[in-house]
């Protein structure tokens, strides 16, 4: 591994302790009180707590066929929390979650399912990367052309080619690792954004429903 990888899987690491942190506040805040969002945002820490430790394994053993899937899945971990705040009922849409509803079976405010792509849509109006990394790495997920050019080893002038039955990368450029690395970050990031929102608007209720009622008063004068 480059001093650069290094530098950013200790990074990655220490992602670690920003999830325990946050977990930690979530569940003491408001007098350790539990709500339905509580199950969701639990479920999304855990999550990314496991993804940390398999794709800093998987980036060392220079395997990017499935650290590239791993990252989608943390991207995935971060849109589908967000979805809980595009829903007038958080705690109720935590709840049918729990229940093994899909997320995309369900409905935002304004009606629309959430769906991957429409939640890739809105995010990415704040957050550009985020419709880039989706695509770039939703072919991980299934079998497709991304798994057919991480087989093909070598292309020779004469047209022949071999190929790569092996766990292990064959020699990939540096930079595919730290792009990789950095998104996962940002992933990490932008879930611990809104787990942030849900500590603060569960530690402020007063506050929060004096603001959403001034909101509606300005929509309905």
């Amino acid at each position: 591994m480059s001093d650069e990888i290094e530098k950013l899987l200790a990074a990655l690491n220490e992602g670690h302790d920003a999830v325990k942190n946050r977990g930690k506040h979530m569940y003491e805040a408001y007098d350790h009180t539990f709500y339905g969002l509580d199950f969701l945002a639990g479920a999304a820490l855990n999550r990314t707590m496991a993804n940390i430790d398999a794709f800093n394994t998987l980036i060392r053993a220079r395997n990017l066929v499935i650290a590239g899937a791993l990252l989608r899945m943390q991207l995935d971990t971060a849109l589908r929390f967000y979805a809980a705040f595009l829903v007038e009922k958080p705690h109720d849409f935590a709840l049918e979650v729990l229940k093994g509803i899909r997320i995309d079976k369900l409905q935002d405010i304004n009606g629309n399912r959430l769906t991957d792509s429409h939640l890739v849509k809105l995010l990415s109006q704040e957050f550009p990367w985020v419709k880039r990394v989706y695509q770039a790495t939703s072919g991980y997920i299934h079998l497709s052309g991304t798994h057919i050019h991480h087989t093909i080893n070598e292309v020779r002038e004469d047209r022949k080619f071999s190929v790569k039955l092996s766990p292990k990368d064959r020699d990939l450029p540096d930079t595919l690792y730290t792009e990789a690395i950095e998104a996962f970050i940002e992933s990490i990031k932008l879930l611990l954004k809104y787990i942030d929102g849900w500590i603060f608007t569960k530690n402020n209720p007063q506050l929060v429903a004096e603001v959403r009622a001034r909101i509606k008063e300005n929509e309905n004068p």
